[in-house]
């Protein structure tokens, strides 16, 4: 089985830079700018993030199947990675602009706007995912593959956590309103992500190759598709549309159904929630609960980043002696004890704020940097059990838990700060806003954790069970 070369990998996992920077920016500071600078309430503004989460959520099955039907000569996942990249860099800036319009119709605008945005972020994410499957299938090499993926994962937290309060404040400091400051910093982020998606498409050239057999029955199937349309059994066209998207269902509901699917699916989702809680909370504690600075901010996330990459090769030598599963599920067990440390012992303010950055991170990272290459086992798993190559189809079940989760986590944290008193305009909160603020980036998520290690438990798909399939064969 050949091996990924140093070259591939980095031309591989360079565009995890582009997929955190979109997805990192968006969890942890949309929810924020929504409320401080463009002064719409929590609740309606969890509830904005929720609707785009449900859009991201029907859209990704349909991204999904569709990524595994696309054949072309400039390859199979590479042409829609390079058309969602534009609107995502678009979106990012809008997402991010203040428009002076009436209050009553700004829930709309944005709602509307975060629709594009995860519309654009699945529509490169899923099909960039399915190419990590399409590099190698061996276990060890595919651990080695998503290392790089990891570590450029954390450079993109790092740009998408650390610099936008840096940003906002130097820009201020030219005299620029915050709302302008915001904008400009949406843009620039939403600039990276372009380039460093771009840099996947050229570099994965000779990775995504469509065979000239597969291109000959695209052709074929056109031609049959155009005869029928000027036959008079046009008709029966409708029919057709319906029996498409009927098709994506049952395909959708085919692959859940696989057996390490059911406990994945449920580990994934309940994972990304409390990330999502501590991730979206985060700010709002380091600025309210404990009077940090912007400066102060982009320090802790630069840590936090930091931890996150330090990490990487321990977690790279934890696989090596276990496995992927064992690996997260030990992971998130340290991470929620510690959290409830921080929360329930009552320790000296810097040791208190330490043990919170360290167990935040690892909660926060470990999924990011070990579950795509689960989800990569279950798409050879799929091919050797029933033949089928429907890479993109598994993988955007994990646009699907992300998209869900962001939306179910920005929902619980919008109505807990509704529910505790949080004002937005206000810069000194009640000590209940501040009690919950803590609650909501500490042991509420741990909740959550414990319903992933459980399912993990069950998920029967482990290194042993992954090689056997190789030998069956």
């Amino acid at each position: 089985m050949e091996k990924t070369t140093f070259k591939e990998k980095l031309g591989y996992g360079i565009a995890s830079l582009g997929d955190s920077v979109g997805y990192s920016f968006a969890g942890t500071f949309l929810l924020f700018f929504l409320t401080t600078i463009a002064g719409i309430s929590p609740g309606v503004a969890g509830t904005i993030i929720a609707i785009g989460a449900v859009w991201n959520a029907v859209f990704n099955p349909i991204i999904g199947y569709l990524a595994d039907k696309v054949c072309t000569k400039y390859g199979r996942r590479r042409p829609l990675i390079f058309v969602f990249t534009i609107p995502l860099m678009l979106t990012m800036f809008l997402l991010f602009t203040d428009i002076h319009i009436p209050m009553s119709i700004k829930p709309i605008y944005y709602g509307l706007l975060l629709m594009l945005y995860w519309t654009s972020y699945t529509g490169f994410v899923v099909p960039y995912l399915a190419l990590g499957v399409d590099y190698t299938s061996d276990y060890d090499d595919r651990t080695i593959l998503r290392l790089f993926g990891s570590f450029f994962n954390m450079i993109g937290a790092m740009f998408a956590m650390v610099m936008p309060t840096l940003i906002v404040e130097f820009l201020e400091g030219f005299g620029l309103t915050p709302s302008q400051a915001w904008s400009m910093t949406g843009l620039m982020l939403g600039i990276i992500t372009l380039v460093t998606n771009m840099a996947t498409v050229i570099a994965s050239k000779k990775k995504d190759i469509c065979s000239e057999e597969e291109l000959m029955q695209k052709a074929e199937l056109r031609a049959k598709r155009t005869q029928a349309k000027s036959s008079p059994e046009r008709k029966t066209q409708s029919a057709d549309g319906k029996g498409a998207l009927w098709t994506i269902v049952r395909e959708y509901i085919t692959v859940a159904k696989l057996k390490p699917m059911r406990p994945l699916i449920i580990a994934s989702l309940s994972a990304l929630i409390g990330g999502t809680m501590i991730t979206a909370d985060m700010v709002y504690y380091l600025t309210f609960n404990l009077g940090m600075s912007a400066m102060g901010i982009s320090g802790f996330m630069l840590a936090k980043t930091l931890l996150g990459i330090v990490y990487i090769p321990i977690m790279a030598k934890m696989i090596a002696v276990t496995d992927r599963r064992d690996t997260l599920m030990i992971s998130y067990i340290i991470g929620s004890v510690g959290l409830c440390l921080s929360k329930l012992i009552d320790l000296p303010a810097m040791a208190d704020l330490a043990v919170y950055l360290l167990f935040a991170s690892i909660c926060t990272s470990i999924y990011w940097q070990v579950m795509p290459g689960v989800f990569y086992d279950v798409c050879e798993y799929d091919r050797i059990k029933n033949g089928r190559n429907r890479s993109a189809t598994i993988v955007s079940f994990q646009g699907l838990v992300e998209a869900l989760a962001a939306g179910i986590g920005g929902q619980l944290l919008g109505i807990i700060l509704e529910m505790a008193g949080f004002i937005g305009e206000s810069s000194d909160q009640s000590e209940t806003a501040q009690i919950w603020i803590e609650n909501s980036t500490t042991v509420l998520p741990v909740i959550f954790f414990v319903i992933t290690i459980i399912a993990l438990y069950k998920y029967p798909l482990d290194k042993r069970a992954y090689n056997e399939l190789f030998i069956i064969t």
